[in-house]
C-alpha cells in the first residue's frame, strides 16, 4: 500500500474517567487509514476489566492538539488534524461504532487488522474516536495512540 505513515503516541497519562483518548480529523483532500490502534496501562497491578469503541464522530469534540510524527523520516507533516484526552467530548454517530473491544488492564488493548480488508478508512474531513467507554475503578495511567496512513494531498 502507498501513502505516507504516521504515529500518534501519548505517553503514561493519568485517567478516571469514560473519555475520548484519540480523535482523528482526516485531511479535506486525502483518505486517512486507520493501521492500529493501542491503549496500555501503566500504573496498576490489579486485573480490572474495561470497554473500548472506536467509533465515527459527527462533530468535534476538544482535546489536547497532538502532532503525528511521521514514520519515515524526512515526510511531510499529516495534513489532518489529532486530539488527544478530551476535555468536552465530540458527539458520536449512533450507528457508527466500528470496533468494540473490551480489555484487561494488565494486558491492555492492541487493535490490528487481520487483513487489508478490515483496516478503518477515513473519508476526506471524516472524524473517527477511540475512547475509554468504561470508567476505570480509580485513576489509572495509561498510555495510548494510533498509526495512521494517509493517501492523497
Amino acid at each position: 500500500m502507498i501513502g505516507r505513515m504516521y504515529g500518534v503516541g501519548i505517553a503514561s497519562q493519568a485517567q478516571t474517567a469514560a473519555k475520548t483518548l484519540v480523535e482523528v480529523a482526516s485531511p479535506a483532500d486525502s483518505v486517512t487509514f486507520i493501521e492500529r490502534a493501542y491503549i496500555k496501562q501503566t500504573s496498576f497491578d490489579t486485573s480490572e476489566n474495561l470497554g473500548s469503541t472506536f467509533q465515527r464522530i459527527t462533530s468535534s469534540g476538544t482535546g489536547t492538539a497532538t502532532t503525528p510524527r511521521p514514520l519515515q523520516s524526512g515526510d511531510a507533516a499529516f495534513g489532518g488534524t489529532v486530539e488527544t484526552n478530551s476535555t468536552i467530548e465530540p458527539t458520536y454517530d449512533a450507528n457508527g461504532v466500528l470496533v468494540e473491544e473490551g480489555f484487561n488492564v494488565l494486558s491492555g488493548l492492541l487493535w490490528t487488522p487481520a487483513n487489508d480488508d478490515e483496516v478503518m478508512v477515513l473519508s476526506p474531513s471524516a472524524l473517527w474516536g477511540m475512547n475509554l467507554d468504561v470508567a476505570p475503578s480509580g485513576s489509572m495511567n495509561f498510555s495510548y495512540g494510533v498509526t495512521l496512513r494517509e493517501i492523497g494531498g
